[in-house]
């Protein structure tokens, strides 16, 4: 058994520092869902985007992890290496948009002048695919799952590339703030992997989306 899991965490854009916010509240119930789910796999290493929030998702799901054993999961305890990967970082242009990667890229980015920046992340793409198969031991028997936990943009880029798929094709992907893709290598890290599922966000329940109250009669709250 050899995995990648690729968790999105809830990204968000303050003022005080574009992209560098903690996780604010829905992300933390995000985050802790997911190690939840992640507690009936034993993960061997973490990677992670620098931003603040990456750090935090990846900090909980290896608490969680190492706590395995007082929560009655496993006999003995479990050792989680946790990484920062400047290869999962993103561009500050990806940052500035409040949209989803897929309506970015399909409301003109492709075609315009920032279709340099979508080059610059699929050339990155290449370097952080390639860091995270470094990560897999050789052999096809040993077992192993890695988590990479970064902003959407990045892993659409990268699933892309285990499919083989030109740049074009990413806007052909959505993934949600919470959500988990999971790649399987059946041969080993030197055999194709196989993307199992995409966008997975049963775990989180009704937190897959934010919680609002509706307004009525123009009432604020």
């Amino acid at each position: 058994m050899m995995y990648i899991i690729f968790i999105v965490f809830e990204f968000q854009i303050n003022f005080g520092g574009i992209g560098y916010a903690p996780l604010n509240m829905l992300g933390i119930i995000q985050s802790q869902k997911t190690a939840e789910l992640l507690l009936d796999l034993k993960v061997n290493c973490i990677l992670c985007s620098p931003q603040v929030a990456a750090v935090d998702t990846a900090t909980t799901i290896c608490e969680v992890q190492e706590a395995a054993d007082c929560l009655g999961a496993d006999c003995v305890p479990r050792y989680v290496d946790m990484k920062k990967l400047l290869e999962l970082e993103i561009d500050g242009a990806f940052q500035m948009k409040q949209k989803s990667f897929g309506e970015i890229v399909q409301s003109g980015w492709l075609g315009s002048m920032e279709h340099r920046t979508l080059e610059r992340l699929w050339a990155q793409s290449k370097d952080a695919w390639q860091a995270l198969l470094n990560e897999l031991p050789d052999d096809s028997i040993s077992d192993r799952v890695l988590v990479a936990v970064g902003h959407p943009a990045i892993h659409v880029a990268v699933i892309c590339r285990c499919l083989d798929l030109p740049m074009e094709y990413m806007s052909s992907f959505h993934l949600d703030d919470g959500s988990m893709s999971v790649i399987d290598f059946p041969d080993g890290p030197k055999g194709r992997g196989v993307v199992r599922c995409t966008n997975y966000t049963a775990h989180l329940g009704r937190w897959s989306i934010p919680i609002t109250r509706p307004t009525e009669n123009d009432e604020e709250f």
